[in-house]
């Protein structure tokens, strides 16, 4: 089912009325209101256990898609009654392979966004140490690949991230950075 704005009510059919374009609509037939929500997205920065003053690697999926060469963190949509770190934990599993508990994943950042036009998303991003992941990455049926980028390969892949992402996702060391602070802090 897609995710953009009703134009009429799933009630009675009638035609909707903004009240609070996009997300609040009144249908003026039956009287009911309806909401435009944003669709909950867990991403997670694996990171390398990098030592003081380094900087870490970053697990990256590729897209799958034949004519596009991008690249972004794994993670995909919350399923209804599933909370965001386990979705995290199994978009994870799903793209690459690898196993983590839940418990592990740090959250560290959440900010909602118009990702194709109209569709809103919320990313709930966490961070986890690739000391506590198990496995190693390999793409599965979701993504074409799954790899450690190096922070050279990083400082030189801007051009190759999910576009639709807001401009601090599109920096590999954003991820770096603040998903490096946040295991930090709870160290």
């Amino acid at each position: 089912m897609p995710n953009t704005p009703p134009d009429y009510c799933p009630n009675c059919g009638g035609r909707l009325e903004p009240v609070d374009p996009p997300a609040v609509q009144h249908c003026g037939d039956c009287g009911e209101y309806e909401f435009y929500n944003p669709i909950p997205t867990a991403r997670v920065a694996v990171l390398d256990g990098a030592s003081e003053g380094e900087r870490a690697s970053l697990l990256l999926v590729k897209v799958d898609a034949a004519d596009r060469d991008l690249w972004g963190t794994p993670g995909g949509m919350v399923e209804a009654g599933e909370d965001p770190d386990v979705a995290g934990a199994r978009e994870l599993a799903e793209e690459t392979t690898l196993t983590v508990d839940p418990g592990d994943l740090v959250l560290f950042d959440a900010r909602t966004f118009a990702k194709f036009g109209d569709v809103q998303k919320t990313y709930l991003c966490y961070a986890v140490d690739d000391g506590d992941v198990s496995g190693t990455p390999e793409a599965d049926d979701e993504v074409a690949e799954a790899r450690f980028w190096t922070p050279a390969e990083l400082a030189a892949a801007d051009d190759r991230l999910l576009t639709s992402w807001p401009e601090s996702y599109k920096r590999p060391e954003w991820w770096v950075e603040e998903g490096r602070a946040a295991l930090d802090r709870t160290e």
